[in-house]
């Protein structure tokens, strides 16, 4: 008989917390985790105060039934179960069935100055602020642990710029600094300041020729090579093969991080290209597809590129002939 026993259930688990903690030192531990969520102005979801914990090094078996714990004070908390979501559980937010942890309206700190929207994409914060940003992102830095993460190391090294902000509003400087300002950038999992990414994404000669073909420079050259790659495939690319295609079929190389951009869908919602190429959802919506607009719309420049184009893959073998 190696069954195991039955993980106790979330109850159990918070019946058997207070009696080893007991009720006023758990009651304490509950509020101070809640309150330094309120001076960070960091909205309490469960992920952030379940973070929290860990990051105070609580034990375990409070980690696991956080939430009860709370509901069990309902002098001192209010726990909000957010409202059953409309679409199936694998298309709902991860966020979506998250309880939202508060302190009841008397009990609120009486310093509490409001969350900080970290999504919001109105910038509130000093220019001096973002100078000094840039200028302490001109070097090698790589932060783990998404935008959160990054915030907390920020806060950590006592940057004297950062000083009168709270972890909340570091967060959504961190998220404008990705989203809007285009300073920081995912890299391989990891948050890191564009210009030291486009540094090893720019090749290492002058002439912007490396291992993996040459590198795409500008718009007009991006043109001129979609152009080419829709000859060959007048039914459309999918955007995700569209880089491997660009380089197995024309032994070019594009990085989006070239153009200043984190995702390549980014680059069609820019002149030339969003007036030039039509995006196409199909397999709903999980496939995108990049097909040709109307020609006979094309700005003058932009038909310019499209007829050299079409010489050049009429002609592959010789070199494109040099413009007059």
């Amino acid at each position: 008989g190696g069954r195991r026993a039955p993980e106790p259930t979330p109850e159990a688990q918070a019946a058997a917390l207070t009696e080893s903690m007991g009720m006023e030192e758990l009651r304490k531990t509950l509020i101070s985790i809640l309150e330094s969520l309120y001076e960070d102005r960091i909205k309490p979801l469960a992920t952030y105060v379940k973070g929290r914990l860990k990051e105070r090094s609580m034990p375990e078996s409070l980690v696991k039934c956080f939430v009860e714990l709370y509901s069990k004070h309902p002098d001192l908390f209010i726990v909000q179960k957010p409202p059953a979501s409309p679409l199936p559980s694998e298309e709902a937010p991860k966020t979506q069935d998250e309880a939202t942890i508060l302190f009841v309206k008397e009990k609120e700190p009486e310093w509490f100055k409001g969350w900080i929207d970290i999504d919001a994409s109105d910038d509130p914060y000093d220019e001096a602020i973002w100078e000094e940003f840039a200028k302490f992102l001109d070097g090698e830095h790589t932060f783990a642990g998404g935008r959160y993460g990054m915030a907390r190391e920020l806060t950590q090294r006592k940057l004297a710029f950062l000083e009168p902000l709270s972890l909340g509003e570091v967060c959504h400087m961190v998220q404008l600094a990705i989203q809007h300002r285009k300073l920081i950038v995912y890299h391989r999992k990891m948050l890191k300041p564009i210009q030291s990414v486009l540094g090893q994404a720019s090749p290492s000669n002058a002439n912007g020729a490396s291992a993996d073909g040459e590198s795409v420079q500008d718009m007009d050259d991006l043109c001129a090579v979609l152009f080419q790659l829709l000859a060959r495939h007048p039914q459309g690319i999918r955007l995700c093969r569209m880089k491997q295609m660009i380089k197995h079929e024309l032994n070019r190389k594009l990085s989006e991080m070239a153009f200043q951009c984190t995702k390549l869908i980014e680059l069609f919602g820019r002149e030339p290209l969003s007036a030039t190429f039509i995006l196409d959802t199909e397999n709903d919506g999980k496939s995108i597809y990049v097909r040709l607009g109307d020609p006979e719309t094309f700005s003058d420049h932009v038909k310019g590129l499209y007829a050299k184009a079409g010489s050049a893959e009429q002609q592959p073998s010789q070199a494109t002939p040099p413009s007059s």
